[in-house]
């Protein structure tokens, strides 16, 4: 089994990014909130900064949200957003590119309670 430093702290700020991502999706219709709570937490754990990119999906105008919830609620039908976030980060060993649905916490599992 390979022991590399780098490789380790690596997989640790990948898990920590994917965490801080579902921990504060619910900033996520404020998108400078929402990257502000990720990079500070971010600091916090992994003890510097990284250079971040953070994108937020489709912006739905609040006339379009109150619609659909009052079309979910009428129909009782269950409105699923878009909810897909594109992080792009920097560490000492490489690059990473992540495309994110917060829908779909269960497929993440691994990263989040591992």
């Amino acid at each position: 089994m390979k022991l590399d430093a780098q490789e380790i702290k690596h997989n640790y700020i990948v898990r920590m990014v994917i965490f801080s991502v579902f921990l504060f999706k619910k900033y996520r219709k404020e998108e400078n909130v929402y990257r502000q709570m990720i990079v500070n937490f971010l600091r916090k754990k992994v003890g510097y900064s990284i250079e971040l990119s953070l994108e937020c999906g489709p912006k739905i105008p609040k006339q379009e949200q109150r619609d659909n919830l009052i079309d979910g609620i009428l129909n009782d039908e269950e409105i699923i957003y878009l909810n897909l976030v594109v992080v792009e980060f920097r560490t000492s060993y490489k690059s990473v590119s992540l495309q994110i649905d917060l829908n779909q916490e269960d497929k993440y599992d691994q990263y989040l309670y591992a």
